[in-house]
């Protein structure tokens, strides 16, 4: 059996996305799903000080003083209760970005289920996706522990290649412009790679290995080992597919981005043309009307953007959905309508209904 390919389904998956948005649209509805949706479909800097002791005393000075004593048991009991302070610190925003995860991870499942089934209520599959949540967070953290150590020979690699250029500069020669163009020819394709290998696991588990945890219960090791035989089975199809949605999720940040400046270039010209014309009346009234509505423009291009996002998101779970669901057949049946994959197919002609007598 032929099944749908990653292009056939771009088409469906909008019909979709539409129906379940905007059929009927409903603001309220709409902005709750939306909402969900941009929520779950979707460098730190050193800084470095060097100082000294004066020496006291001027080049002429015939004295000599000496460093005041220092109570190093003293300075290093405090050392030790600060560490411990800010490990305590750590460890609770740790254990408090887990919570979130899990939180977020548990909402993705439930809105699943709503775009799955085309039904608007969080609150029934919140209630029954706990165990697979846990599950799919830990094999998140494992993942990005695994890219977290794969950083570790490629790093050692790099400080290996550039050691003559790093004890250069730490030597305090400054670098040219023709030293650093090397590191950055090295290390920016570097990045971008590991970018991608990252955006590839998250489609995988979100795609593929999300639907047999929430349909099936099923395990970390089984869930893996039936998307990769699945993978294994189509590798073309699966690939194309990772391209078409990495491509389409590129697309539609750059509509959002759009979405978004289009309509605050407009406020931003109505705002300054009524700024004028309210201040040529009163400077107090153009400063206790413009305060308000600032804040209401704000506040409405924060709606346009959770609104253009989360529609962007549901079409992207409904392009999985529909993809996968023609290889998945659990998936596939519960799609309403539950429509065969071949339907898809150019020139493909539905079999005759006997009911209709044609």
């Amino acid at each position: 059996m032929a099944y749908p390919s990653a292009a056939q389904v771009i088409s469906p998956a909008i019909e979709r996305t539409k129906l379940f948005l905007f059929k009927p649209f409903r603001m309220g509805r709409f902005l709750k799903l939306t909402l969900v949706a941009a929520l779950v479909e979707g460098g730190s800097a050193g800084i470095g000080s060097s100082g000294g002791f004066p020496s006291g005393s001027s080049p002429n000075s015939k004295t000599t003083q000496q460093l005041p004593h220092i109570d190093w048991p003293a300075i290093l009991h405090w050392i030790g209760e600060w560490m411990a302070v800010v490990v305590a610190l750590v460890l609770m925003v740790f254990l408090i970005g887990i919570l979130i995860r899990y939180l977020l991870i548990r909402l993705r499942f439930s809105y699943f289920d709503c775009v799955l089934r085309q039904q608007d209520q969080i609150g029934p599959a919140w209630s029954i996706y706990h165990r697979q949540a846990l599950r799919y967070l830990g094999l998140s953290l494992l993942v990005e522990l695994g890219l977290w150590i794969l950083l570790i020979p490629i790093g050692y690699a790099l400080y290996e290649h550039f050691k003559p250029l790093i004890h250069s500069w730490m030597s305090g020669h400054s670098p040219d412009l023709w030293s650093i163009l090397p590191v950055f020819a090295v290390i920016f394709p570097l990045i971008l790679l590991l970018s991608l290998l990252a955006a590839v696991a998250e489609i995988v588990l979100s795609c593929f290995v999300l639907p047999r945890m929430a349909l099936e219960d099923a395990s970390i090791g089984d869930a893996l080992g039936d998307v990769w035989g699945d993978i294994v089975r189509e590798p073309g199809a699966f690939a194309f597919f990772t391209f078409m949605r990495l491509l389409l999720s590129l697309a539609g940040g750059f509509v959002g981005v759009v979405a978004i400046i289009v309509p605050a270039i407009l406020i931003v010209l109505i705002g300054v043309i009524f700024a004028l014309i309210v201040k040529s009346l009163s400077t107090a009234m153009a400063f206790v009307l413009g305060i308000p509505l600032g804040i209401l423009a704000v506040g409405f291009l924060i709606l346009v953007g959770i609104g253009v996002r989360g529609t962007i998101g549901t079409f992207l779970r409904n392009y999985a959905l529909l993809f996968y669901g023609g290889r998945y057949p659990i998936l596939g049946s519960m799609l309403p309508p539950p429509v065969p994959p071949r339907v898809w197919q150019p020139g493909y002609a539905p079999p005759p209904n006997p009911a209709s007598g044609i």
